[in-house]
C-alpha cells in the first residue's frame, strides 16, 4: 500500500516536474509571442511614417516641378527681352557713333574756320589797337599841354597877386602874434567870467553827478575834462572846483564848434569846394600865393550879407549847444536863463570873430585840439600828461614857475584853454611853428584846491619857440 502510495507520490512528483517544465516552455513561448507581437506593431508604425514621408516628398516634387516650369517660362521671357534690348542698344550705339563722327567732322571744320578767321582778325585788331593808343597818346599830350598852360596862367596870376601885395595892405587886416596872444587872453578871461557867473547863479544848488545824467555824450565830456584819472564827481560836488570842469568843457566845445571850421558861418558845400581848390593851388603854386589867396577869398566872403546872417544863426546854435550841455549838469534858475544866454552869446561872438580873424591872415593861426585822457582796453587810464613849460601855462596862480613844474614832472589835471600856434610869417612864407598862446592848464596838487580866477597870469611864460620837435600831437584841422 505504502509502496503504491510511494509510487503514486513519485508519479505525481514526476508529473509535477513535467507540468513545471511545460509551464516554463509555455511561459517562454508566451514571452516570445509577446516579443513577436511587439515587433510586428513597431513595424506597422514605421511603414505608416514612411508612407506619409513619401506623400510629402511627392507633393514637394510636384511644387518644384511647377516652379521649374514657371521659372523656365520667365527665363524664356527675359531672354527674349534681353535679345530685344541688345538689338535696340546696338542700333542706338550705331546711330550715336554716326552722330559723333558727324559732330567730330563739323568741329574740325569749325576749328579750321576759326583758325583762318583768327589769323585774319589778329592783324585787324592789332592795327585798331595801335591806332586807338596813338589817338589816346595824342589826346594825353594835348591835355598835358593844356594843364601846363593852366598852371602857367595860375603862376602868372599868383605873381600878379604877390606883386599887388602893397595894394592889399589896405584891404586885408594883417595882425601879428601879439595881437592874437592878447585876443586869446581876453577870450579865455571872458569865458572864465561867464563860467563864474553861470556857477554863482546856482551857488546854492548841487550839480548832478555822472550817475544822475542820462546823456552819454555829456558824461564823456565830463570824463574827458579830467586828464589824471581823478573822479570828476568830486569836482562837481565842490561849488568852487566845478568851475574848472565847466571851463574845460566850454572851451572844448568852442574849439570843436568854432575853431575847427574852415571858416565859421560857411555852409558845408562851400567849405568843401574852397578846401579842394586850396589843395589844388598848393600843388601847383608857392605857399605864399596860396595863403594870400585864402586870406583874400575868406575876407571877401566874410563880408557878404548872406554870410553874416548865416554866422549869426550858427553862433546861436553854438550858444544853445553849450547851455544845453551845462544845464544837464547844473540847471540855472529859470528867471536868469535869458541873462545867461545873452552873456554867453556875447562871448561866443568874440570867439567867432577871433576865429575869422585867424583864418583871414596870410600866416596860419591854429587852435590845437585840447588834450584828452587816453584809456586802455580795460577802461583804465593809459598814461598821464606831463607839464611842458614851452607849451603850457599853469593857471592856478601859485608862486611855482612853469619851469619848476616841468622839472618836477608835474601832471596836468585840467586844460582850461587850448594851445594856439602860428605857422609861417605874416607874409605867408615859411612853415616854422611858434607858440602864440600856451595852453592854460591846472596841474595835480594834492591837499590843495585850485581855482580858475587869475587872468593877470595869462601873460606869463608865453614862449615863442619852434614847435618842430616839441609840438604834442598833430596840427589842428579845419573842416
Amino acid at each position: 500500500m505504502r509502496r503504491r502510495q510511494s509510487m503514486q507520490v513519485l508519479d505525481l512528483e514526476s508529473k509535477l516536474e513535467q507540468l513545471a517544465a511545460e509551464n516554463r516552455i509555455l511561459a517562454e513561448a508566451k514571452a516570445q509571442a509577446e516579443r513577436t507581437l511587439k515587433a510586428s506593431g513597431q513595424g506597422s508604425i514605421s511603414v505608416v511614417e514612411k508612407d506619409a514621408e513619401i506623400d510629402s516628398l511627392k507633393r514637394t516634387l510636384d511644387w518644384l516641378q511647377n516652379e521649374v516650369t514657371r521659372l523656365t517660362e520667365v527665363n524664356d521671357g527675359l531672354a527674349s527681352a534681353t535679345a530685344t534690348i541688345g538689338q535696340q542698344h546696338s542700333e542706338r550705339y550705331g546711330t550715336l557713333e554716326a552722330e559723333h563722327a558727324q559732330a567730330t567732322r563739323e568741329l574740325q571744320e569749325t576749328r579750321d574756320a576759326h583758325s583762318n578767321l583768327s589769323g585774319g582778325m589778329e592783324g585787324i585788331v592789332r592795327n585798331e589797337i595801335q591806332r586807338s593808343v596813338q589817338e589816346k597818346d595824342e589826346e594825353i599830350a594835348q591835355l598835358r599841354a593844356q594843364l601846363e598852360s593852366a598852371k602857367e596862367q595860375i603862376r602868372e596870376m599868383q605873381r600878379q597877386i604877390l606883386a599887388s601885395k602893397a595894394g592889399d595892405s589896405d584891404f586885408l587886416t594883417i595882425r601879428d602874434e601879439d595881437y592874437f596872444d592878447n585876443a586869446c587872453q581876453q577870450l579865455c578871461q571872458h569865458v572864465q567870467q561867464w563860467v563864474l557867473r553861470f556857477s554863482k547863479f546856482s551857488d546854492m544848488r548841487a550839480c548832478r553827478l555822472t550817475s544822475e545824467i542820462n546823456n552819454d555824450k555829456t558824461i564823456d565830456r565830463l570824463d574827458n575834462a579830467i586828464l589824471d584819472g581823478s573822479d570828476v564827481d568830486s569836482y562837481l560836488a565842490d561849488r568852487i572846483k566845478r568851475r574848472d570842469v565847466f571851463m574845460s568843457m566850454t572851451m572844448t566845445m568852442v574849439w570843436e564848434f568854432i575853431f575847427t571850421r574852415y571858416l565859421f558861418g560857411m555852409d558845408r558845400e562851400q567849405r568843401q569846394k574852397l578846401k579842394s581848390l586850396e589843395k589844388l593851388l598848393s600843388e601847383v603854386g608857392p605857399a605864399a600865393a596860396v595863403h594870400q589867396w585864402r586870406a583874400t577869398t575868406l575876407t571877401l566872403l566874410s563880408r557878404r550879407e548872406a554870410f553874416i546872417q548865416q554866422r549869426e544863426q550858427d553862433t546861436e546854435a553854438v550858444v544853445h549847444a553849450i547851455l544845453e550841455t551845462l544845464s544837464e549838469i547844473l540847471p540855472p534858475p529859470s528867471h536868469l536863463e535869458a541873462q545867461i544866454d545873452e552873456q554867453l552869446k556875447r562871448v561866443m561872438k568874440a570867439a567867432v570873430n577871433l576865429s575869422i580873424e585867424m583864418r583871414t591872415q596870410r600866416a596860419e593861426y591854429m587852435m590845437l585840439p585840447p588834450l584828452q585822457p587816453e584809456y586802455d582796453a580795460n577802461g583804465d587810464l593809459a598814461s598821464k600828461v606831463s607839464f611842458n613849460a614851452a607849451l603850457m601855462n599853469e593857471r592856478s596862480g601859485d608862486t611855482v614857475s612853469n619851469e619848476e613844474l616841468e622839472a618836477q614832472n608835474a601832471v596836468v589835471r585840467v586844460v582850461l584853454f587850448p594851445l594856439v600856434v602860428k605857422k609861417g610869417d605874416d607874409s605867408g612864407e615859411g612853415d616854422e611853428e611858434i607858440v602864440v598862446c600856451p595852453a592854460q592848464v591846472l596841474v595835480a596838487k594834492p591837499k590843495k584846491s585850485v581855482r580858475v580866477f587869475s587872468p593877470e597870469d595869462m601873460a606869463a611864460n608865453h614862449s615863442r619857440m619852434s614847435l618842430q620837435s616839441s609840438m604834442p600831437g598833430g596840427e589842428g584841422s579845419v573842416i
